[in-house]
């Protein structure tokens, strides 16, 4: 026997389109509506995805915002308001893991590049814990350089741009880029160097 229309789903369908016609309408009531109704669903995707609170918080609230600024491309006859929201919740979760990762490559590529050498692996926690020291000490050591000198090295390392292009975003001539860099990290070097003894005398 041929079952008629689901009516529980008949009315989500039917509070989804009507909620994103106030969202439409500009109507603020409508996003706190939203939030309250898929909030929870949106912060489980990103925690899930990100293993930090923090992290899901700010992706929770960059997908409502964007609910917010993007409500006219919401279709419901594409999908329901919550697979919409969850679509955007797992790409900028993964985008955020993804500058995370990267973020961390380039922290550990600028002590290599310093001639720092971080502890051995160590299994679990362990090496959580010596990378978070290994990384404050790098930022210890960058905080105590001429501001010039300071931007070239976090600009190079941390945005991961050439020289050229640090030149071209700085409006500063080549040559100029690469005396920053060169002397900056000759610098970064001492003073990390004299960090790590510092640690080991305390």
């Amino acid at each position: 026997m041929q079952r008629g229309p689901d009516p529980a789903a008949s009315r989500a369908a039917e509070s989804d389109r009507m909620l994103a016609e106030r969202l439409k309408r500009r109507d603020g009531s409508a996003l706190a509506a939203l939030y309250d109704e898929y909030g929870g669903a949106v912060y489980s995707i990103a925690l899930r995805i990100l293993k930090s609170g923090s992290d899901a918080e700010e992706v929770t609230q960059e997908v409502f915002l964007y609910a917010w600024e993007k409500a006219d491309q919401f279709d419901i006859h594409r999908g329901s308001l919550i697979a919409w929201l969850a679509t955007k919740a797992r790409s900028r979760a993964i985008d955020r893991l993804r500058e995370r990762q990267s973020r961390t490559r380039r922290h550990e590529a600028l002590a290599q590049e310093t001639q720092f050498e971080l502890p051995p692996p160590a299994p679990g926690p362990e090496r959580e814990l010596s990378l978070t020291e290994s990384r404050t000490i790098v930022r210890r050591a960058l905080d105590q350089l001429p501001p010039e000198q300071r931007e070239t090295i976090e600009i190079a390392y941390f945005e991961g741009l050439s020289q050229s292009e640090i030149a071209a975003r700085t409006n500063t001539p080549l040559g100029t880029v690469k005396t920053r860099m060169r002397q900056g990290l000759l610098r970064l070097r001492a003073a990390m160097g004299s960090r790590i003894a510092e640690e080991a005398l305390s």
